[in-house]
């Protein structure tokens, strides 16, 4: 089984419903990732989940190796915001849950 989450800049393929994230760290960048829902059935498959929808923000908002603030700033905001939306888009209760205890 497999969820699509979509806008114009971040496809996010993960384990059909479509879903569209709002933030984004670039109109040209494209990051795809391949989850197996399955996963989502236990608490080591969820932090699993989890910590790879948080890498592909990350990766997706990477101001590189800069030391202005405003850069960093805006990278870390880009980052929460796109792992929020997939959170939100992706509907799943267990994720959701966890995703609340991490940024509680």
């Amino acid at each position: 089984m497999k969820t699509l989450f979509k806008t114009t800049a971040i496809a996010l393929a993960a384990l059909g419903t479509t879903l569209a994230p709002a933030a984004f760290a670039s109109t040209s960048d494209d990051v795809t990732v391949t989850i197996d829902t399955r996963y989502l059935e236990t608490d080591w498959g969820v932090e699993k989940v989890y910590n790879t929808l948080a890498s592909k923000a990350e990766s997706a908002c990477d101001a590189g190796h800069t030391r202005d603030i405003a850069a960093r700033k805006f990278a870390r905001d880009c980052m929460s915001d796109l792992l929020d939306d997939f959170i939100v888009n992706a509907d799943e209760d267990s994720l959701t849950s966890y995703h609340v205890r991490m940024t509680s």
